[in-house]
């Protein structure tokens, strides 16, 4: 008898239960729901079929850094509904929807996340990150790191509390972000001809991304590309 149950109760089988068990209960306590519109669906996803085919998609940009580095960026959507509505949701803290855009990341075809070697996150200042208890980019990070097994690399420090970017003229923006992000103390081997992915959750003009770029290069990887959930258009 003590065979039979060990055969068919091994600690995969237990673990696998387990897990079955949790998303029944999850979705009996939270039903799968449309993340926009609140219909409720027959699977979990960020959004349903309708929600999805709003979002405006736009093509890849390119930022020059300096003559020998360029910034790809990439893009799930234009910074309108329904994304915009996962991006303001950092206002009230609310740390799933960054996992969220992290997923519609993950499902972008152009954005093949195991040719990297780092993925690195936009940092806040502490001071913004206390007032809003995370920072959105780098749970986007994190979530892409765990799912894909490229490692997370925390090597950007922000050094003042800037203006909110959107508050600002484009000129503005550039003087704004002068020495805001630096490099923390790391060994710089580890990253040169290394392929970087710089995460953030809303590119505008792109002068924060061309900013934190400016600091990596210092490391002379191969490449630098950077990923968004939005990009203003």
């Amino acid at each position: 008898m003590f065979k039979l149950i060990s055969r068919y109760f091994t600690p995969r089988h237990i673990t696998n239960a387990l897990k079955t068990s949790g998303r029944f209960l999850c979705d009996f306590i939270a039903p799968p729901a449309c993340n926009f519109c609140n219909l409720f669906l027959e699977k979990r996803t960020v959004f349903c079929d309708v929600c999805t085919n709003k979002i405006q998609q736009v093509v890849s940009c390119n930022l020059e850094v300096t003559k020998k580095y360029g910034l790809k960026v990439f893009a799930v959507g234009a910074y309108k509904d329904p994304l915009k509505k996962l991006i303001l949701a950092k206002r009230w803290s609310c740390v799933v929807s960054s996992k969220q855009l992290a997923q519609l990341i993950l499902a972008m075809p152009q954005v093949q996340l195991q040719k990297y070697d780092y993925i690195i996150s936009v940092p806040l200042h502490w001071m913004r990150r206390a007032s809003r208890g995370f920072n959105q980019s780098y749970e986007m990070a994190l979530y892409l790191h765990e799912q894909c097994g490229v490692q997370l690399a925390d090597i950007l420090k922000r050094n003042r509390h800037t203006q909110f970017q959107s508050d600002l003229t484009q000129e503005q923006r550039i003087t704004n972000l002068k020495g805001a992000f630096s490099l923390k103390k790391v060994d710089r081997a580890l990253y040169k001809d290394k392929h970087l992915l710089l995460v953030d959750d809303v590119m505008t003009t792109g002068a924060t991304l061309h900013a934190a770029a400016r600091e990596l290069i210092k490391l002379r990887p191969s490449s630098i590309t950077a990923v968004v959930a939005c990009r203003a258009l």
